[in-house]
Formats: C-alpha cells, structure tokens, sequence
C-alpha cells in the first residue's frame, strides 16, 4: 500500500512539474515576446530622434509628436512586462506553496500512515505474546502430565520388577525343591527292620 501510495504521490509531482514548465514555457515566451516588442520600439524611437526633417534641419513637431507617442508605447509595454514578470513571480511563489503544501500533506499522511502500521504491530505483536505465553503454559502443564505418568509408570515398572524376581526366586525354589524331592525318592528307601 506504500508503494502504490509513493507511486501516486510521483505521478501527481511529475505530472503537476510537466504543468508548470509548460506554463512556464509560455510565460517566458511572453516576456521574451515583450522585450522584443520593446526593442522595437526603442529602435523605432532612435530612428524618430535622428530624424531632423525641419527646415532649419532640427526635429519638426511632427517628429516630436511620433518620439512622445513612441515613447507612450514604450511605457506601456514596460508596464505590461512590469505585470507580466510581477505575475510569473506571484505564480511561481504559489507553485512553489502549493507543493510545499502538498509534501507537507503527503509527509504528515505518510507519518499517520507509519503511526497506524506500528500500532497495528504493537498490537499484533502484544497479541502473539499472550498467545506465546499461553502457549508456553499449555507446554509446562503437559510437560508436569508426562513427568507424572512417567512417574506413575516407572512405580508400576519396579512393582512389577520385584514380583518379577520375587516369582522367579519362587519358581527357583520350586525347582530346587521338586530336585530334592526327586533325589530323596530315588534313594532307595531302606526298609526298617522291625
């Protein structure tokens, strides 16, 4: 989800700088537009003020009146370039705030975003530990059931070992007795002489 989330946040700042450089382009084909008109007419107003068209050989009212009026235009066009870079330099304080806005919003997103995951895995984490601990229980108890019946099982073993070797001196006893009856009855009984 973070991936998708960075890769949203790029394509909206790649696409959003394409915006501005275009408008960017126009804006400095504007000026660089009025700079050359401006040229022009600076030109225009040398060529007025060389002009010498009197008959005395001075300027006539009638080159008087085209250097006003070329210099009115001149005004002009530095007002309109005056308005024009005053409002390439408000757009691109604004540009400029409106993407510090936006990182500002996407850092303040990614932090909530990364406060969310770590409560996610504190909580996931305090949820396998009381599962661990359980389960840790769970292996104790059965740990002291198969103590005790191994216990229980080992006390059945040496009951069941003593009367093992308690049958077996028995059953040697019964075999030495039957050996010693059998020698006694296979002595010839001497016959008592009344």
């Amino acid at each position: 989800m973070k991936k998708k989330l960075v890769l949203m946040a790029m394509l909206c700042l790649w696409f959003i700088g394409a915006q501005a450089q275009e408008t960017q382009g126009q804006e400095e084909d504007k000026l660089s537009r009025l700079m050359s008109e401006r040229e022009q007419l600076i030109l225009e107003y040398q060529y007025y003020k060389q002009q010498n068209s009197s008959f005395w050989g001075t300027q006539s009212k009638k080159d008087l009146l085209n250097i006003i009026e070329t210099l009115k235009k001149i005004i002009n066009k530095d007002s309109e370039l005056v308005a024009a870079v005053k409002e390439n330099s408000i757009r691109q304080i604004a540009q400029t705030k409106v993407e510090t806005n936006r990182q500002g919003k996407l850092t303040v997103e990614d932090q909530r975003n990364f406060e969310k995951q770590i409560s996610s895995l504190k909580s996931e984490v305090k949820t396998l530990q009381s599962t661990l601990r359980k389960k840790d229980k769970e292996m104790a108890d059965l740990q002291s059931q198969i103590k005790a019946s191994y216990d229980i099982k080992y006390g059945k073993d040496k009951v069941i070992t003593v009367l093992a070797v308690g049958a077996f001196i028995l059953l040697l006893y019964a075999v030495f007795l039957q050996i010693r009856l059998n020698k006694a009855s296979a002595k010839p009984r001497k016959k008592k002489k009344a």
